[in-house]
């Protein structure tokens, strides 16, 4: 054989298996720089923006597993090593954030997401806790929240991360039906559930929310019915549904799902107006576009008193409009950029290890578009806006959009989503996305 056709054979099975680039935050993601992340940043602070409340989530990538239905940034951990040099790169990104935006700046919200958070070992736990403590400050307004997985954590890993600061637990659930379980991963039998459940609440966090994929290949609003009968039944203080999308180009792992398993749109659709149905017989509030919870909760009063709020983790009560990412694929939201990590371990450790801020992508906003994008997180989270910030010229073709689209109404004062509007926004408008949907880009 010639050593030219060894060559190019090797080449071009190299094509069919390095990983593909792909928009992450939507079709007018582009290159950016560290650079222009801290330009941004410093803009936030001189407006003030930093000041009106600023979150945090550290992202921690490390799973066992690679689940077939993973849409997350995910790295097999083969042994705890990895994970300490990846605290080691995390302390990196802390000081390159505190140095720009001030050191011991306050918090109004802490979310440790992953990945499994709760593979990191004690010392690993407290490790990571002391990095936050030594670049931020924690008050005690600040909303602190910890995902677990419960296969993978007990009792006395959930006393330490109670007392690391941590009130609140996330635990997020793909499959619930015995009967229908696919090997999807993140799937829990109820009694393993139940158990983690039982464990949160003798701890004593303050919440614990389920976050419920539905969408998922095979499933239908019969198992997804069957799914909500038993979580409700666990009575978690939150419930956040979250719609499943497969995603071939970002996630080639899913290419193993077939297509034609999928739930078509109007099945999504009916999916989620069960689990609304269903939620609201059990007695839990509907909050925003896609949170319920029990009454008298907390976000249930913000809602009402107007001072509700939403940003990529999901709805909070507390002000957090600016969001810092610190970790692998991690995404920073700011009035006028929204931007990510590097996804490669190698490539997010290259950049900390020249003392650069690991930042690689985003989509920028011109004052109109950051505009637009407010008034959409303010409909998700208020239900309404007032008409007088819609009336100026720029705004007028996104009312227009939004009334074309029969998703709000408007009368002499105010702008208020319609019924059928807060089942669809969810899904034509997605702030996971950088981009602004709903053929928005005519106004804007």
């Amino acid at each position: 054989m010639k050593q030219t056709d060894s060559i190019g054979r090797s080449e071009a099975l190299l094509a069919t298996t390095a990983p593909r680039k792909y928009p992450v935050l939507g079709e007018n993601e582009k290159a950016i720089s560290s650079h222009e992340l801290c330009a941004a940043l410093d803009g936030a602070a001189v407006a003030g923006h930093l000041d009106r409340g600023l979150g945090l989530q550290v992202y921690l990538p490390f799973c066992t597993t690679r689940c077939v239905s993973c849409d997350r940034v995910a790295e097999v951990a083969a042994d705890m090593s990895v994970i300490d040099r990846y605290l080691d790169g995390l302390s990196i990104e802390f000081a390159l954030l505190s140095e720009r935006v001030g050191r011991g700046r306050s918090l109004s919200q802490l979310h440790i997401g992953g990945g499994t958070p709760s593979l990191l070992s004690s010392t690993q736990l407290a490790r990571l806790a002391q990095m936050i403590d030594r670049h931020f400050s924690l008050g005690d307004d600040c909303e602190t929240v910890f995902e677990i997985n419960p296969d993978r954590t007990s009792l006395t890993q959930m006393e330490l991360i109670l007392g690391l600061g941590f009130r609140n637990i996330r635990i997020e659930v793909r499959e619930m039906d015995p009967q229908s379980q696919q090997g999807l991963g993140r799937s829990y039998s109820p009694e393993l559930l139940a158990d983690a459940m039982s464990n949160a609440r003798r701890v004593g966090f303050d919440t614990v929310t389920l976050e419920l994929l539905y969408g998922l290949p095979g499933q239908s609003v019969g198992t997804v019915k069957n799914s909500l009968r038993l979580i409700t039944e666990l009575e978690p203080s939150r419930i956040l549904c979250r719609s499943f999308t497969r995603n071939e180009k970002r996630f080639e792992h899913q290419r193993v799902i077939e297509p034609e398993s999928m739930p078509t749109v109007a099945e999504k659709m009916a999916m989620f107006v069960s689990a609304v149905d269903q939620m609201e017989a059990s007695g839990y509030e509907w909050v925003g576009i896609n949170s319920f919870v029990k009454a008298g909760d907390a976000l249930s009063a913000a809602q009402a008193e107007g001072r509700l709020m939403r940003n990529r983790l999901g709805y909070t009560d507390r002000p957090s409009r600016v969001l810092l990412g610190v970790g692998l694929g991690a995404v920073t939201e700011l009035p006028n950029l929204v931007s990510r990590n590097h996804q490669n371990l190698g490539d997010w450790h290259g950049a900390l290890g020249t003392g650069q801020h690991p930042a690689c992508a985003g989509v920028s906003y011109t004052a109109k578009e950051a505009q637009q994008r407010r008034l959409l997180y303010k409909l998700s989270e208020s239900l309404c806006a007032p008409l007088s910030e819609f009336e100026d010229g720029q705004q007028q073709p996104l009312l227009a959009s939004l009334q074309s689209a029969g998703l709000v109404t408007a009368d002499a004062s105010w702008v208020r989503v319609t019924p059928s509007g807060r089942l669809k926004l969810m899904d034509l408008w997605d702030p996971a996305s950088g981009d602004l949907r709903l053929g928005l880009a005519s106004g804007g």
